[in-house]
């Protein structure tokens, strides 16, 4: 049979029931991430290394065996039971969590520029420039620089901007890295819910559709006022708004 014993005079009793609550599971978030935007941790049941976001909720954290085991509570890795060594799990998880409402992002559309040359391709492309605005943040972006072959620019209207799935390839952004060599979380890339959500707000200068963000300099503002909210419905950061009509949508 338990017991416990009584704080104030030491006594001790037998009990079939606690004398006192079960506190509840703690609850930790991603702090702090790699200079590609994700935090890698360990899957229990694999042992696979999986990414993380930041601002990821963590749930039922407990220590064992010298780690730190959570569950993450959103994201593509939901419901997974993952851990961190002890030492990791201090410099990159805390108690810093998103703000529980959605971001306001908005795109609106401006000149169709051919021939817009990119010093990180080398080559020539044709934009539908836009304009963006989150926060205080005021950054360039194309929204399609492929035509012909089904890609178009966005539609004005309203949509959700979701939760970062997974890392997206380090060869995608890489030319954009040296020409702005403090670029960093560019690969995480934000789902827009549209059709098969293949658009994606990013850093880069080649949009096929998406909200593509080409001042580099301004990305680490932009990634921190996405992944810093959450939506009430658990899944998307962001509210984004597209104003105005593109000079070329086809």
């Amino acid at each position: 049979m338990p017991s416990a014993r009584i704080p104030a005079t030491g006594e001790v009793i037998q009990t079939t029931q606690p004398t006192r609550s079960t506190p509840a599971p703690a609850v930790l978030y991603v702090n702090k991430v790699a200079s590609d935007g994700w935090l890698q941790a360990r899957a229990e049941d694999s042992g696979e290394r999986l990414s993380l976001f930041k601002y990821t909720r963590l749930t039922n954290v407990q220590t064992r065996g010298g780690r730190i085991y959570f569950k993450a509570a959103e994201g593509v890795h939901q419901g997974r039971t993952l851990s961190l060594a002890q030492a990791n799990a201090q410099e990159y998880l805390g108690n810093r969590a998103p703000t529980a409402k959605a971001a306001q992002l908005t795109v609106t559309y401006g000149k169709y520029e051919s021939g817009w040359y990119s010093e990180a391709r080398g080559d020539k492309l044709d934009q539908q420039l836009a304009t963006l605005e989150i926060d205080a943040v005021v950054a360039a972006v194309t929204m399609n620089s492929v035509w012909g072959t089904g890609f178009t620019p966005l539609p004005p209207g309203q949509y959700k901007v979701l939760l970062p799935d997974v890392p997206h390839g380090a060869n995608m952004t890489r030319p954009y890295r040296r020409v702005e060599p403090a670029l960093v979380f560019d690969q995480v890339w934000f789902p827009i819910q549209h059709g098969d959500n293949s658009r994606y707000v990013h850093i880069g200068n080649l949009s096929d559709g998406c909200v593509t963000v080409m001042d580099f300099a301004k990305w680490p503002a932009i990634h921190e006022a996405l992944l810093s909210h959450r939506s009430p419905d658990g899944k998307s950061v962001a509210q984004l708004t597209v104003k105005g009509k593109p000079q070329r949508e086809r």
